[in-house]
């Protein structure tokens, strides 16, 4: 009877037996780790990117990645903090040069005479005073006033309209003026920009410094077209994207001194008139199609041309520009609130100034 019992039994421990086996192979294999080789490739030059919507305030701090949409600074899918992790791994093996600080950022910014009291003047009190030693101001009228408070005004001769012959004339005046400078980067913006210092530092430090970077925002969704003036009457057509200048845009020291032959002197308003477009597009020409080099797409730069009621009021602090203006009859600032009215501040910047610098003199 014992050896019926056993025989009955029997199976059932053998199976038994080996479910433990299996189940402790598994728990044993699961607990190793896994190695596998990971590549960290540098982002190619035309990535672009774009505001991705953080998950938590610490994920706010990161601007974003790579989509289309970058116009409106749609969704993307790729952190710049693992975009800087990347370049670190691969260049870990490299001398990297002393750490980009904010007066290696040399800030031009294009006005003109009429609006030394009104747009200048608000730039002035709010973000210029903060960067007042490395931003230059271009314009074409001598002002004594600024001037003997110590701004950088540096007077063009350019003439005061609006036409390509005058805006690639202070362009020019601004590339001269930078290459004749020590300093790393070179950032155009206009006189209806506010530029956050902080931002602009942590968006340059995310390149390598000795790369050759075109940085900003296109305000089309696809290359520009134009007609390169050829010998003998010709044209060709040549299509290429461009950073629009009143967004702003950078360019790295390197990059700038391959430009010198279709750029420096008298050759930036050579080169605007082969393909009678103006200043910003000129840039993006040479930059893409004499030198071959792509623009990198960033959301992080406004114009007053998009609809900056879309940028959300936590993303504020991490823009690298802001805009303001009338936009399909209306003014276009961005919503944000403050002690200050819509009446006494339509730009919104100096609510933006005081909420990046609450203890601002003359902050509420």
């Amino acid at each position: 009877m014992y050896k019926r019992w056993i025989r009955r039994r029997l199976p059932v421990f053998i199976f038994t037996f080996f479910i433990i086996l299996y189940v402790d192979f598994q728990l044993r294999t699961s607990s190793l780790p896994k190695l596998s080789v990971v590549q960290h490739p540098l982002p190619r030059p035309h990535h672009r990117f774009t505001e991705q919507v953080p998950s938590s305030d610490e994920d706010a701090q990161n601007p974003a990645s790579t989509n289309n949409s970058s116009r409106n600074g749609g969704g993307g899918n790729l952190q710049i903090t693992d975009w800087n992790r990347r370049h670190r791994i691969s260049q870990s093996g490299h001398v990297t040069q002393s750490k980009l600080k904010q007066e290696d950022i040399f800030i031009a910014v294009k006005t003109t005479g009429r609006f030394h009291k009104t747009r200048l003047a608000l730039l002035l009190e709010t973000w210029i005073s903060r960067t007042k030693d490395h931003t230059f101001i271009f314009t074409e009228t001598e002002d004594e006033d600024l001037s003997s408070q110590g701004y950088n005004m540096v007077v063009t001769g350019c003439q005061s309209d609006h036409s390509q012959q005058a805006l690639s004339c202070k362009m020019s005046a601004e590339y001269d003026g930078f290459m004749a400078s020590d300093k790393r980067w070179f950032c155009h913006v206009d006189d209806d920009n506010y530029v956050n210092p902080e931002a602009l530092l942590s968006l340059l430090l995310a390149f390598p410094q000795d790369g050759d970077i075109y940085v900003g925002k296109p305000s089309l969704d696809k290359p520009i077209t134009a007609h390169e003036l050829l010998e003998g009457n010709a044209t060709r057509e040549v299509r290429f994207w461009f950073a629009t200048g009143g967004a702003g845009f950078c360019l790295s020291r390197r990059l700038a001194e391959k430009m010198a032959p279709w750029a420096s002197g008298s050759r930036f308003e050579q080169t605007s008139a082969t393909i009678r477009l103006p200043d910003d597009c000129t840039v993006g020409f040479i930059v893409e199609k004499r030198l071959g080099i792509s623009m990198v797409h960033c959301p992080l730069f406004h114009s007053h041309l998009e609809n900056l009621l879309l940028i959300r009021h936590r993303h504020i602090p991490h823009q690298v520009t802001l805009s303001y203006g009338m936009f399909e009859n209306k003014m276009n600032s961005i919503e944000v609130k403050g002690r200050f009215s819509k009446e006494e501040d339509p730009s919104r910047f100096k609510t933006v100034h005081c909420m990046l610098y609450p203890f601002t003199s003359w902050c509420p």
